[in-house]
């Protein structure tokens, strides 16, 4: 009966053996086909997809936050600035600039951030 359980014991063992030898293999298979498909983790890097005259211009507005706010209130007149988004619209960098008139009506003011021209103001009743 003890030689029954012996073989029984070194049975499994070479069982467990095997399930970790298949694990193992089937994980640096995993890991071989994730680098072969190029499927990396994020690791917080930027990839490039735009050209990079593109990403210049996103990294450096002809214009300034404050400017872009300067030009949305001269647009629409009796307002205040409240808050102001660098975007990029169409792969155009722009300012998304949030406006409130005295009456307390809302406008986003797209102002382009290379030049500073108001491209477009929408209300929000």
């Amino acid at each position: 009966m003890a030689s029954v359980i012996r073989h029984a014991a070194a049975g499994l063992r070479w069982i467990l053996i095997g399930v970790v030898v298949a694990a193992v293999v089937a994980g640096a298979g995993v890991s071989v086909a994730t680098v072969t498909l190029g499927h990396t983790p994020h690791t917080g890097n930027v990839s490039l997809d735009q050209p990079v005259t593109e990403w210049s211009l996103v990294a450096d507005p002809g214009i300034d936050r404050q400017q872009a706010m300067d030009a949305a209130v001269a647009a629409v007149p009796d307002s205040r600035a409240v808050s102001a988004e660098f975007e990029t619209e169409h792969r155009i960098p722009v300012w998304e600039v949030e406006v409130v008139t005295s009456a307390g009506v809302e406008y986003e003011v797209t102002v382009d951030a290379k030049t500073g021209e108001v491209i477009g103001t929408v209300d929000h009743d």
